[in-house]
């Protein structure tokens, strides 16, 4: 479902640069356009994320951990979880015998329709402290990449103070570096100059070596130092 829906945004987003009679030569020459429109939007969001800083709703600190790391748009999202933690509640279970290690815990969410009508779910969320796996049979990690409040609600309940990195997703980072928006389709440009196609080569060569250092400090001076000397020796 979560796939589908994502096709279908895509198909909406290409509606604004090509339509139905549009040729295949057409739809070549718009893609660069609409990759760059894209990635465009996305820079100004990363930017944004990292300018601004989108206010805690509650003093939990794992709240803070993804208010350092994620961005904006998806800490938003992160939030609106913590809001509902409120219309949960651990039910008291029966005395069963569950794997060694595992902690099962009910949680009951009351959804609020209206003024005068809610439903209510039961969900389990399964703690293991070796390892710090937690998991809810409601699936929302697996599917949307981000806890549900009936995981939030047992965090708070143990009283944990940060979340293990594996549920904090790279893709929804701010200091991830995404690989995508260096693609350059140069069919779209049959107009394009070699001198700029040369130019295009030796970027892409260079951005690929500064992903390959953002993450070492000591990998980045000895970068800076070959790029010294070697502009010096073409200098001279």
């Amino acid at each position: 479902m979560i796939s589908t829906h994502r096709s279908e945004r895509m198909h909406a987003y290409f509606d604004k640069f090509v339509h139905s009679r549009s040729t295949l030569k057409q739809f070549m020459e718009q893609y660069d356009m609409v990759m760059g429109n894209k990635i465009q939007k996305e820079f100004i969001a990363i930017f944004q994320s990292k300018n601004k800083v989108v206010k805690c709703v509650s003093t939990f600190c794992w709240e803070k951990q993804f208010q350092r790391v994620y961005t904006n748009s998806i800490f938003k999202l992160v939030q609106e979880q913590i809001n509902r933690v409120m219309y949960c509640q651990v039910i008291p279970s029966e005395e069963v015998e569950n794997e060694i290690g595992v902690d099962v815990i009910k949680v009951l969410e009351r959804s609020i329709v209206n003024n005068y009508y809610w439903k209510e779910y039961t969900y389990t969320v399964c703690w293991r402290e070796i390892g710090e796996h937690i998991s809810c049979n409601c699936r929302k990690f697996e599917f949307r990449g981000i806890l549900c409040c009936h995981i939030m609600l047992v965090l708070a309940q143990k009283n944990i103070q940060a979340v293990n990195e594996r549920y904090v997703l790279r893709r929804w980072r701010k200091d991830v570096n995404q690989r995508h928006s260096n693609i350059f389709f140069a069919g779209g440009y049959p107009h394009m100059t070699e001198e700029y196609k040369k130019f295009q080569e030796v970027e892409k060569f260079f951005q690929q070596c500064i992903e390959i250092v953002m993450c070492s400090s000591e990998k980045l001076e000895f970068i800076k130092e070959r790029c010294n000397e070697m502009k010096d020796e073409l200098v001279n």
